[in-house]
């Protein structure tokens, strides 16, 4: 593995051949995050840097902290931490108005061209970034957004679905190819994927941690959008397994969803799936947390990056508390120390909005 640091044009500022720490967040509904302790010898390399580099991945850290200093000893440290370049679209929020109706990738390509790419101002726009490949995924939605972030924004629609997006990096190219994507279903339940099984009876699972939280759980919205009183127009959001399960209602502003205006002018029904969207955005920020962290045994008999990987769903056992579950792979967390790799696997989603605030204080 190389780490190699480059400006804000990629160009080479240095490589840092010898590191006391790395922290490797990879994160499936979230830009991920990275940080990385070195000798001080490396503090003006990081300093002067932009991009991190890791040859043996594909993303690229985005340097937006630095730190040095020296202790009562003479002791001198240095580190640098930041998100993944993912970050990046959360520089530019959605201005003009977006109204628009598609697949979660077609209106995730759309805006990522129209406000990164290529914006009507063009200080606006964020180099070398280019799309990919599109790969037909999805079922047709319709959103309208004014004022969020990009990125933000697109998680938000993409997990309603149960997909993420990323930016890829192209170290030949000097690009950062934007792909919408999901993870492979590998439950033992299928037959198209190799599976994958994580199980203390296979012993490639260690110190299991299970956290179940459902106090504050919604699963009907009611999403309110144009109109006063009684003409207000409202569309009811039932997301629950079956008639039976326990109705627990949210109540959703969506005034901001406008119907007709300058710029739209939606049917009823086109309307009706608009609200219906936001509701299921909002529900999912009231998702049931339920989780398990494991450390797992990167020598075992399942390949970190072959067998399985960040997305995937998976086939979870613990005979210990009984737990056996399938869950999708949402955050793997890679710490290096010298010869020495510790790999933590999350199965499963944590608490949307207290994970959003999480961030915001994580990284300046």
């Amino acid at each position: 593995m190389r780490l190699i640091v480059f400006d804000k044009d990629f160009n080479t500022v240095g490589c840092i051949g010898v590191f006391n720490t790395l922290l490797w967040y990879r994160r499936y509904y979230s830009p991920g995050m990275f940080e990385l302790h070195v000798p001080a010898k490396y503090f003006d390399l990081v300093n002067s840097g932009r991009y991190l580099y890791r040859n043996d991945r594909t993303e690229l850290g985005v340097i937006r902290e630095v730190n040095f200093s020296r202790g009562e000893k003479g002791e001198k440290t240095a580190y640098c931490k930041g998100y993944f370049s993912e970050h990046l679209l959360d520089n530019n929020v959605i201005t003009p108005m977006l109204s628009k109706t598609g697949t979660p990738e077609t209106l995730a390509n759309f805006m990522v061209d129209k406000y990164i790419i290529n914006p009507a101002d063009d200080s606006r726009r964020i180099g070398h970034i280019r799309l990919g490949k599109p790969q037909g995924s999805g079922t047709t939605i319709t959103m309208q957004n004014t004022g969020g972030s990009v990125g933000e924004c697109l998680y938000d629609t993409l997990k309603t679905q149960e997909m993420s997006q990323r930016l890829v990096f192209d170290y030949l190219e000097n690009t950062l190819v934007y792909e919408v994507w999901k993870g492979l279903d590998r439950r033992d339940t299928q037959e198209e994927n190799s599976w994958a099984i994580f199980s203390d009876s296979f012993r490639n699972i260690k110190n299991a941690q299970y956290h179940r939280d459902e106090s504050e759980y919604r699963n009907v919205a009611y999403v309110a959008g144009e109109g006063e009183g009684v003409n207000r127009k409202i569309v009811e959001v039932d997301i629950r397994a079956n008639a039976d399960e326990e109705r627990r209602e949210l109540w959703v502003d969506a005034r901001d969803l406008q119907q007709h205006s300058d710029s739209v002018n939606y049917s009823d029904a086109q309307y009706h799936d608009l609200l219906y969207q936001r509701g299921l955005e909002k529900l999912a920020d009231f998702a049931i947390v339920e989780k398990v962290d494991s450390d797992v045994d990167p020598a075992a008999n399942l390949v970190y990056g072959t067998d399985f990987d960040l997305g995937d769903l998976c086939t979870y056992r613990y005979s210990d508390v009984n737990i056996e579950c399938s869950k999708r792979i949402t955050e793997i967390q890679e710490v290096l120390e010298g010869p020495k790799r510790t790999l933590s696997v999350i199965f499963g989603n944590d608490s949307a909005r207290d994970f959003k605030k999480i961030i915001r204080r994580e990284v300046v």
